[in-house]
């Protein structure tokens, strides 16, 4: 975020029906989750002598290869998205954030405050 695409979303397209060919009674979030964790957990069966790991340490090729049929189709494009594109204050009588305008990239942009 903030370079000179504003973002970049890169992510799984998976719907409620595709979802449900794979694995009736399903959704799209369970499908991505769940199939991330039986990944993760094969590779850990398979490498029982790994100790922990943290998902940095796994291999992608490896969980990709079981997750992939699963996750629908693969996406990375650019968006226009910045924190002030669409800003709106949900939290009123609570969050008084001092918003900058001239860089909407600064961390306090997205900080929710507790309004003192």
């Amino acid at each position: 975020m903030g370079h000179a695409y504003q973002s970049w979303w890169t992510g799984s397209i998976l719907d409620i029906q595709e979802s449900r060919q794979l694995v009736p009674h399903q959704n799209a979030t369970t499908m991505q989750v769940a199939i991330s964790v039986v990944a993760a957990a094969t590779w850990m069966v398979e490498h029982p002598n790994r100790g922990v790991c943290v998902p940095d340490d796994l291999p992608h090729e490896y969980i990709l290869g079981i997750a992939q049929p699963y996750l629908g189709r693969s996406l990375s494009i650019p968006s226009d998205w910045t924190p002030l594109k669409h800003y709106l204050n949900n939290f009123h009588g609570y969050n008084h954030p001092d918003i900058d305008l001239d860089d909407p990239w600064q961390f306090k942009n997205f900080l929710v405050t507790d309004g003192d």
